[in-house]
């Protein structure tokens, strides 16, 4: 049924943006009717983004994606309820670690026709999450819920019929890698103690990269920038797209006013980049011709790619921790332009930094540089083992003496 597809696919949307857990509680949920039409009121203690739908299957259901919640509506303790109007039923419950759920059970089909957030209209009041829903019939009701514009029958052949929307790389004998030196041309970067200008230690550590990556014969690599010139944001993102890219690696060499600061970090996307992504795949989503499906496509997408980047990430602080020191908390989150591609798992490197005289000693030292990309390599090996690539890494044992 299209229901347990759609269900499947949207438990595991993106989390939402609000308050700290401790604050998001729901407080009461209430309903108003007025001819065909019944408003669902959802009050939580703090402002909620959210996310209402409807799915035909068993049942008629309107649905309502949250943050994680607390249920905190008094009177009724199960977190269930008698609805009014169109609504039959509703019942609550946790669909994720990160996200919550309503569901309402319809008395009769109904589309939305608006849903929007409200401000307390008293100082110290509730927050409010407003649905209308208006009677349509069976066949307006199927032809607007769901998956229904589409010839796909699953999940999976949809997102292969209209987006890859699912990380899943082609098939082809080597994975793509594109690595971005950061800075270049008019832009040096971040200046070191002894005068070293970050595109220029990137560009360098780009290029060994490529080198070990290609010498295992598992990837094939494309670099943002082969000398000092500097590529725009969006021509570095663009490269990765045109090759349909496994995985984006953007290396950089970081600075700090306290020059004891040294170590390598790793970034992926915060919530407010995430944000910015969201809006530019909203603006380029033509998947299918109902709006709220391509949204949550490129909710997908997003998950996707924010679980893969992370799983990146940590893989390969564990293999970098050996080739030196890592900052405290190494793995952080940033608004990041170049980190915002839907699709592509990608993460930022910070190598060290050139504020600090070893580290800065480090990144110029083709000895070091060699040991550091080395550890890249083997943290890009395990990330693509744990996907299961398991045809790349036959004789892995013989090849991996090539990347030292």
């Amino acid at each position: 049924m299209r229901i347990r597809l759609f269900v499947s696919a949207i438990a595991g949307l993106l989390s939402f943006a609000g308050a700290s857990l401790a604050d998001q509680e729901i407080r009461d949920v209430r309903f108003g009717v007025d001819g065909e039409r019944t408003r669902v009121v959802i009050e939580t203690a703090e402002p909620a983004d959210f996310r209402a739908f409807t799915l035909d299957g068993f049942s008629d259901r309107l649905v309502v994606d949250m943050p994680d919640m607390r249920w905190s509506v008094s009177g009724l303790t199960t977190g269930e309820g008698m609805g009014h109007g169109l609504v039959d039923t509703f019942r609550f419950f946790n669909n994720s670690t990160s996200s919550s759920r309503v569901v309402f059970e319809l008395e009769h089909p109904a589309v939305i026709v608006d849903q929007f957030a409200l401000d307390p209209s008293d100082p110290g009041g509730n927050h409010r999450l407003v649905i209308d829903v208006e009677r349509v019939t069976a066949e307006t009701f199927e032809s607007s819920s769901g998956f229904s514009h589409t010839r796909a029958e699953s999940l999976d052949s949809l997102i292969a019929e209209r987006v890859e929307a699912v990380y899943v790389p082609p098939e082809r004998e080597r994975r793509v890698i594109v690595v971005d030196a950061g800075h270049g041309g008019h832009d040096p970067g971040s200046i070191g103690r002894s005068g070293t200008h970050e595109s220029d230690v990137t560009l360098e550590a780009a290029r060994e990269l490529r080198r070990q990556l290609e010498a295992t014969g598992r990837y094939e690599v494309f670099m943002t920038r082969e000398r000092d010139v500097y590529p725009s944001w969006g021509e570095r993102v663009a490269v990765m797209a045109d090759v349909r890219a496994d995985l984006f690696i953007s290396l950089h060499a970081d600075s700090s006013g306290n020059s004891g600061v040294r170590g390598a970090a790793v970034y992926t996307l915060n919530d407010t980049a995430e944000n910015r992504a969201r809006q530019r795949a909203r603006q380029d989503a033509d998947h299918t011709m109902q709006i709220d499906v391509n949204n949550i496509l490129v909710e997908l997408e997003l998950r996707e790619k924010r679980n893969q980047s992370s799983a990146f990430a940590e893989v390969l602080l564990q293999n970098l921790g050996s080739a030196g020191p890592l900052l405290a908390n190494p793995h952080r989150q940033a608004n990041l332009f170049v980190l915002l591609d839907p699709r592509v798992p990608a993460v930022l490197l910070e190598m060290g930094f050139l504020t600090n005289a070893t580290d800065e000693s480090n990144l110029t030292s083709a000895s070091a540089r060699r040991t550091q990309m080395s550890a890249v390599v083997r943290g890009i090996d395990s990330y693509f083992a744990q996907r299961g690539d398991d045809v790349l890494f036959a004789g892995s044992d013989t090849v991996a003496a090539r990347t030292r």
